[in-house]
């Protein structure tokens, strides 16, 4: 009886003493800083040429071209879990542009196998499945293009930097998986080009669409000038009876800036009716901002000592007021790093430049924004997983 009462009484004081051990263990917890949060994103493969964010329903898609250890290849993330959804080997020479087109479906521009021209294709989410593929042009003279979607219009551009023509751009409804006849016989060729309207564009390369005006917005690189079309156009034209530019509908903004010469888009972005391009020029690198409805460059900033670090579109925006700027991979004298530049005075702002944690700043290989959340999502060239680099 005494032997077990003594057990009682030790059990008890265990019991206690744990009881006070958690309670103290608790109380130096609440001091202890909170583990961060995980920053990276797991992927099947590296070295990703462009990136798109549906913020909304917090996933992106990472596009890999032919550089890419695994060729080009498609794939789909969840950012908030921090996880891979799937991921696709795509059956394509190269690819160079995603975007999103609903929750259920986005498309990329690429050259299928077979040399049979450049395409739109399309494919379903989340499973990645191509669906319908769209031609646009042919690889004969030409080069590839880039994308820019119309939501409200329900319809994807895509442009050609075509030869000895000034190029072409391209639109293709989302409903029907089909070129719109940008002239009125309803036969080939599809496109607004220089045959339709002779000086309209030269070699354009970027395009971006800004929604609020209506308004395609393609940047040229083999001339001074951004052309700007209004999107209503197509099915306006009559090819074969000498248009020449400017027609109803199109106008040019000229680039022609200051000391600079050859003043062209080599990246460009835009949101919410601003434009902003990167380029180098006699060796300076400079910024210039527009709207689509502009008379000219709003103004143009040169940066002597700074090297431009994309490689495709890697200038994002992130347009609300507080933060207000655009982000542009570059190296410096003080190294590699994402730069953030005013919006309103294209200056550098001083909480940047944005250095990696996981993966080596001068591996940025593609960027992205979610302005949802207020962070950068970067791929990188040498590791498969994407960083979340939360803006300041």
């Amino acid at each position: 009886m005494v032997r077990r009462g003594v057990s009682r009484w030790v059990l008890a004081s265990v019991a206690l003493a744990l009881g006070l051990l958690v309670g103290c263990s608790s109380d130096e917890d609440s001091t202890t800083p909170t583990v961060p949060r995980r920053d990276t994103v797991p992927l099947a493969y590296e070295n990703p040429i462009g990136i798109a964010v549906d913020a909304a329903h917090g996933r992106a898609l990472v596009l890999h071209g032919r550089e890419a250890s695994s060729g080009p290849a498609i794939e789909l993330v969840d950012i908030e879990d921090r996880s891979l959804v799937g991921s696709s080997i795509l059956d394509y020479y190269d690819v160079w542009d995603v975007e999103f087109l609903s929750a259920g479906e986005g498309c990329f521009a690429g050259q299928p196998q077979g040399n049979i021209g450049y395409a739109v294709q399309f494919f379903s989410l989340p499973d990645l499945q191509l669906t319908t593929r769209v031609l646009t042009s042919t690889t004969i003279g030409g080069t590839h293009g880039y994308l820019a979607v119309d939501s409200a219009g329900g319809c994807v551009y895509t442009s050609h930097a075509g030869t000895p023509q000034g190029g072409a751009v391209f639109k293709v409804l989302v409903s029907s998986k089909s070129l719109a006849d940008a002239d009125d016989d309803g036969l080939a060729p599809f496109s607004l080009d220089d045959s339709l309207v002779q000086g309209l564009f030269n070699q354009p390369a970027r395009v971006g669409f800004d929604g609020g005006a209506g308004k395609l917005v393609v940047g040229n690189r083999g001339d001074d000038f951004i052309t700007i079309v209004d999107g209503s156009i197509w099915g306006t034209l009559h090819r074969g009876v000498g248009l020449t530019f400017p027609v109803p509908g199109t106008s040019h903004l000229s680039t022609v800036s200051g000391g600079l010469n050859g003043i062209r888009p080599e990246a460009m972005t835009g949101s919410d009716g601003i434009f902003v391009f990167a380029g180098t020029a006699s060796s300076t690198p400079y910024l210039a901002r527009f709207g689509s409805a502009s008379n000219g460059l709003d103004f143009v900033e040169s940066f002597p000592g700074v090297a431009w670090r994309f490689r495709n579109s890697d200038l994002v925006i992130h347009p609300r007021q507080d933060i207000f700027s655009v982000f542009v991979p570059q190296h410096d004298s003080t190294g590699y790093g994402m730069q953030a530049y005013r919006l309103n005075n294209l200056r550098p702002v001083e909480a940047s430049p944005y250095h990696m944690l996981t993966m080596a700043d001068s591996s940025i290989s593609a960027v992205a924004v979610d302005v949802l959340h207020d962070r950068l999502v970067v791929g990188s060239s040498m590791e498969p997983r994407l960083e979340l680099v939360d803006i300041r």
